[in-house]
C-alpha cells in the first residue's frame, strides 16, 4: 500500500481524480475567488507545481512552488518548508509571502 498526498482537487482545474499524481501538467484553479495557474516543471513527473497569476508566467508573477509528498501526505511550500493539509491552504501561504 502506497501512501497518498492529501486528496483535495483544485476547483476548475484540469485534473482527474483526487490524487495529485494524476493532475495535469498545466491547469488553472480558483482559491478564494482568485485564479491561480499551476504548471508542473518539465523535468519532473512528481506532484510538484509552480504557481503563477493566470496567463502571466513571467518571473515577477511567480508565487512559489508546492509539492505533495507521499511521506507525510501534506503539501509543502518549497521556499519556506511550511506544510499544509490542503493545496488551497498551501496556495494561501504563498500569497502571504513577501515578494
Amino acid at each position: 500500500m502506497s501512501p497518498r498526498p492529501s486528496p483535495d482537487l483544485p476547483s476548475g482545474g484540469h485534473a482527474s481524480g483526487t490524487d495529485p499524481r494524476s493532475w495535469g501538467d498545466i491547469f488553472t484553479t480558483t482559491i478564494d475567488a482568485v485564479p491561480i495557474e499551476c504548471i508542473r516543471p518539465n523535468d519532473t513527473d512528481r506532484p510538484v507545481w509552480c504557481l503563477y497569476s493566470p496567463r502571466c508566467c513571467q518571473p515577477e508573477d511567480y508565487l512559489g512552488t508546492l509539492q505533495a509528498r507521499d511521506t507525510d501526505r501534506l503539501w509543502h511550500v518549497q521556499n519556506t518548508g511550511e506544510r499544509h493539509a490542503s493545496f488551497a491552504q498551501a496556495a494561501r501561504a504563498l500569497r502571504r509571502l513577501p515578494t
